[in-house]
């Protein structure tokens, strides 16, 4: 029997994303991924290329990320149109050749993370997402690749697990991170 009233059907909740495209990156790419020491050896782990623990994880900025920043101004100032009092503290940097990948994580519990997709071939996929709530039917854990080719950025809850899967291409896949915190004055206004 269909029910005569509905009186609500929605979502309980919701995961946003925002997915931009750098119209310009094409003309700096060589340039600018010509600045990445490539060659530190603090950087080169043994899975890959991660200038993470160099920079972001003792409170410091890379070289490049000012830099950075300017490319992306257009997607960072369109996110904070949504999102006021928004701020990139520092980013980083990981290179992922044939076979390499990030295992399954979460940049904590609070804010927004992105990830601009530096190069990113057509044998390689975009970050995959995890559903933070399992299929009511199934109970699986639903993934999602969004559809992201290179120069887009992509961002989402920082809370949200994603991972980096292994591709075969001869080219490697290299993306710019970082997480987005709002001000204090922001949240509590």
């Amino acid at each position: 029997m269909i029910p005569t009233f509905v009186s609500l059907q929605a979502d309980l909740f919701r995961l946003p994303c925002l997915i931009c495209h750098v119209p310009d990156w094409q003309n700096v790419k060589r340039d600018f991924l010509s600045s990445i020491n490539w060659d530190d050896p603090d950087c080169n782990l043994e899975h890959f290329y991660s200038d993470f623990h160099r920079y972001f994880t003792r409170g410091e900025q890379p070289p490049y990320h000012m830099d950075l920043m300017e490319v992306l101004r257009g997607p960072l100032e369109f996110f904070a149109q949504e999102n006021p009092g928004s701020q990139v503290l520092s980013s980083w940097c990981q290179r992922y050749s044939a076979n390499q990948m990030h295992p399954v994580h979460t940049h904590g519990v609070i804010g927004y993370s992105a990830v601009f997709y530096a190069q990113l071939g057509r044998a390689h996929k975009p970050t995959c997402f995890f559903s933070p709530f399992p299929d009511p039917w199934s109970g699986f854990i639903d993934e999602k690749i969004p559809k992201c080719e290179e120069g887009d950025i992509i961002f989402f809850p920082s809370q949200c697990m994603h991972q980096s899967l292994p591709h075969a291409a001869a080219e490697d896949r290299i993306i710019f991170s970082f997480n987005i915190m709002q001000s204090p004055e922001s949240i509590y206004a």
